[in-house]
Parts: structure tokens; sequence; C-alpha cells
């Protein structure tokens, strides 16, 4: 049986040492660093009131951009306020004078404090200032910078998510059945809680009890998975715009033709998964059945996170016929491909066009990026300057 190659037997210790840096740090270290942040709160955090009013519909937009924020910021700021959203902006990054007096100008207040927690913390920061100013909300929106969003000023991504009616709302609802506990959630990038699960007591417990902690993947289990499954366990109703369900529903109505189409538009990640749309397109050519086998590879892949993602692998055809207005700036490689094939949509007209602004930065993103010696792209992904 031959070895695996070296840079997996790496990329697997490396894994394991991290896992047990972070039970050691999530039961003994994290707490002590939250009580000393939590005491020092005075000389942590720099406020800056801002120019717009906080009202009852508050948005914490948490940005960790610590050379300098980014021209599409400001677009998110002012869709928010579109929208009748008023914003309190959390860095976790020290700002400049002239990014804290431009952010300051664009929403209701500014804080600036260490990176503690990654966005987690940065929420949890958010939800224990609007409580000690005693503020009365009716629904709260808790977002991060880790995406380009809205692509286009006309997107009705919240309003939709606003008429979910539901008591936790996201853009991304990820279903998790392969995992042995169970682990559905929405993506926190951008979530929207309601009046109801503001004040209901298992979501303040949740925050009471939430620890911070500089380990990402225990931020993902006990933030990110851990306030949706909160949420679940208290009968709180849970939904996303997109998931699962809701894309293979959307490309089970698509003709053969523009189901091939979408098919084309994927943005695969590893080799099984473009030898296998190689072997569908082979069968559609012929005349032999691939409909159905490909519907069903998305709803299996679609259960587990650690595959395909609806915000990755389908971007082109969730943006195209599920309006999904946000891309991720992840420097993950499924994402570096997701954008790559979102820029190849707009250049072949499959994809509408997005703003100026965000348009150059998603194509600076993808002009340097190259992929490690063990990964190979399809033709299609290959980088190529696309048209504004």
């Amino acid at each position: 049986m031959p070895l695996p190659p070296a840079w997996k037997v790496k990329r697997e210790l490396l894994r394991a040492s991290e896992r047990a840096k972070g039970a050691v740090s999530h039961r003994v270290l994290d707490p002590l660093r939250q009580r000393h942040h939590d005491r020092n709160l005075h000389r942590l955090l720099r406020e800056t009131p801002g120019a717009r009013p906080l009202t009852a519909r508050v948005a914490v937009f948490v940005l960790f951009q610590p050379k300098g924020i980014a021209g599409s910021t400001f677009l998110t700021l002012d869709h928010l306020t579109q929208e009748g959203w008023s914003t309190l902006v959390i860095s976790n990054a020290p700002l400049s004078e002239a990014d804290r007096t431009r952010l300051a100008a664009a929403s209701g207040h500014v804080i600036e404090r260490p990176n503690t927690g990654y966005d987690f913390g940065a929420y949890r920061e958010g939800w224990r200032w609007l409580h000690r100013r005693g503020l009365a909300l009716d629904r709260l929106i808790l977002m991060n910078d880790s995406t380009w969003f809205p692509l286009r000023m006309n997107d009705t991504s919240l309003k939709r998510m606003e008429a979910l009616n539901a008591d936790l709302a996201g853009q991304i609802y990820k279903t998790e059945k392969t995992e042995a506990k169970g682990r559905d959630h929405l993506e926190s990038h951008l979530l929207m809680l309601s009046g109801r699960a503001l004040s209901h007591p298992a979501i303040q417990r949740f925050w009471a009890a939430y620890v911070m902690t500089k380990y990402k993947p225990r931020t993902i289990l006990f933030g990110e998975k851990g306030l949706s499954q909160a949420a679940m366990t208290a009968n709180l109703s849970v939904a996303g715009l997109l998931g699962r369900e809701q894309m293979v529903d959307l490309l089970s109505n698509l003709s053969d033709a523009d189901l091939l189409e979408a098919l084309d538009h994927l943005a695969l990640h590893n080799e099984p998964a473009r030898l296998q749309r190689t072997a569908w397109k082979g069968a559609a050519s012929v005349g032999q059945p691939w409909r159905e086998s490909f519907l069903a590879w998305t709803s299996q892949e679609l259960s587990n996170s650690r595959q395909h993602l609806v915000s990755a692998t389908y971007v082109a055809s969730a943006s195209r016929y599920g309006d999904m207005g946000f891309l991720k700036k992840s420097n993950e490689r499924r994402f570096h491909l997701a954008r790559l094939a979102f820029l190849r949509g707009i250049e072949e007209g499959y994809l509408s066009s997005i703003n100026t602004t965000v348009m150059l930065e998603v194509q600076a993103s993808t002009s340097s990026w190259k992929p490690q010696e063990h990964w190979r792209l399809d033709p299609d992904e290959q980088m190529r300057p696309v048209g504004l």
C-alpha cells in the first residue's frame, strides 16, 4: 500500500496538534482571557459616536481590515441605511484617523477592540454594548466583512430574510446530516434575530455563557453552530434563504438544457467531482440518463459542509436562480475557485454585472492567486481578466 504524500501527513499532524491545543485553551485559558477582557473594557475599547442615530433596528457590523477599510465596506453601510437599518460598527483592528472619521459619518457608533474571539467575540461585544445602553430593539442583525455584500445595491436579501418570519434567519442554511451529533446551522456572516429571539431566555443564556476563543474551529463549533443549535433546542424558528433543499428544488425545476448549463458552471474543487461532471455531460450528449444522478449527488454533497457548498461549488446557480447576494472572501481554495466561476459567469453573460467597486475588489482577490502544486485547475478555472 503506497504511503500518503508528505503534504497530507503534515496537514493531518498539524490538525491533530491544533485540536489538542484548542481543547486545553477552551477549558482553561479562554475563560481567563475573557475575564481579563471584560474587566478592562474601559481601556480596551475605543469608541467614536456616529452621525446617524441608532434605532430599534440595529446591524452590528464587524470588521477586520488591518490594512485599511475597503471601499465595499462603505457600500454595505449605505445599503443597510437604505434598507432601514442603523449600524453599530465594531472593528477588530485599529482604525486610521481617516477611516474612523468616515465610518463614524456612515454609522451610529464605532467601536475599536482587540481581535479577541474572531467575529463571535465582536458579536458578543455588540450584544453586551447594546444591553448596557438599554436600547429596545425590534430586530438585530449580526454580520461581518468576510463577504462582499451586497453585490448589487438593489439586492433584496435583507427584505427576504425578514419575510421568512423566522426567529433566527440567515443567508445560507447548512445541513450536517453526515455528522454523528448533527450540527445544522446558519452561516454566521449575516444573521437576523427577531424581537422574540432577542428577549428569549435561551438566546440570553447563550450570550451570557459564551466564551470567546482564539481557536477558530471552536468559534465555529460553539459560536456559529452553537447559536443556531441553541435557538433550535428552544423551539425558536431557524431558516435560511438558501440551503440544500432550496438548491435541489431550484435545480429540479430547470430544463435539461439549463441544468446542463448549471452543471457546467459548478466550481468543483476536487478531481472525483470533475470526473463525475464529465461523465454526466457525456451521458447527456448520447441521450443516456444523468439528471436524477446529478440531483441526488447535489443533495448528498450539500449534506456535509466539509464537501461542496452552496456559496462555493454552486455559487453561479445560487446567484442566478436563488438571488444569492454575496461572495465569500475566504482564502480557501474552494472560494478562490468560486470567485473565478463567478467572474466567468459575468463574462459569459450567465450572471448579471455587479457593483464596480465590488468587481474591482473581487478581481484583485483572484489576480495573484496560484494553486499549490498538488492542486490542478480545469481550463475554465484559469485566471483571466474580466471586463466591467
